[in-house]
């Protein structure tokens, strides 16, 4: 019997999810509480249903043995809606078996080796954003919501978040942001507006964000892309980040036709 638990019972899972670049978005949602943890069993969950319902679509994320066959097809077969998953390889024969793929994608990740110790930024026009910030932020990246997709608003990125941008001529031309964090890690997200493409603004960005991370709070940067965003993938690596071993393990799924800026971000 597939059961919700409540926030106060959350370490359970928590307890199960190592602290890796591959988790990191899991577990930030474990400090949301407009997140949504299913479970089969309550006390020593076999399979696991991390979700968050403010995105476009939703966006599960799904942890199990493919031996969990019942579960994991019943639960598949309460997602009547459109929903991202992103799954471990040993799941994708079950979930495409169950539940309707519109396409699957590997996820490469990567993320700063243990030896990794930021660069300062090159370009005197990055600074990190404040709250004061917001309409900039909001007015030069609306089409790139995702940016801040798991605080729900930019108001809230930039309370419980950070973001660094690259000025020109008083715009905002590019922005990187944390698109999730744990203890150990801090996921990053860049983009830049079109006018401003081929200048290595990200890449600064990226730096002074990373930078800021890990001296503030110890975190080392890491990266989620796929294969076909070799531009996200190269700013990445001149970041100085490594695939990891589990690079490409886990997968992303989904039965909705994302469109425009959200095609090229999925996952």
């Amino acid at each position: 019997m597939m059961r919700r638990l409540p926030p106060s019972k959350w370490d359970t899972v928590r307890s199960l999810l190592a602290d890796t670049p591959e988790n990191c978005s899991a577990l930030f949602l474990l400090d949301s509480a407009v997140s949504t943890v299913i479970v089969d069993h309550e006390q020593n969950p076999n399979f696991v249903s991390i979700s968050y319902p403010h995105t476009t679509p939703p966006l599960y994320f799904l942890y199990g043995q493919a031996e969990q066959l019942i579960f994991i097809q019943r639960f598949l077969g309460q997602l009547k809606h459109p929903a991202d998953l992103v799954i471990t390889r040993s799941l994708f024969p079950v979930a495409s078996r169950f539940w309707p793929v519109r396409f699957a994608i590997p996820v490469l990740f990567l993320a700063a080796p243990t030896s990794w110790r930021p660069q300062s930024a090159a370009d005197f026009r990055i600074r990190l954003l404040h709250p004061e910030d917001v309409g900039l932020l909001r007015k030069g990246f609306a089409v790139e919501d995702w940016l801040w997709d798991f605080f729900a608003t930019p108001e809230a990125l930039l309370a419980n978040g950070q973001v660094t941008a690259a000025f020109i001529d008083g715009e905002i031309a590019s922005v990187a942001t944390t698109l999730a964090y744990s203890p150990r890690y801090s996921e990053l997200g860049v983009a830049t507006r079109p006018e401003y493409h081929g200048r290595g603004l990200a890449l600064e960005c990226a730096r002074a964000l990373s930078r800021i991370q890990f001296e503030e709070f110890g975190r080392l940067p890491c990266w989620r892309t796929h294969t076909g965003n070799i531009g996200s993938w190269k700013t990445a690596l001149r970041l100085g980040l490594e695939e990891t071993p589990h690079s490409e393990q886990f997968i992303f799924l989904s039965n909705y036709e994302h469109l425009g800026a959200k095609a090229t971000v999925a996952p």
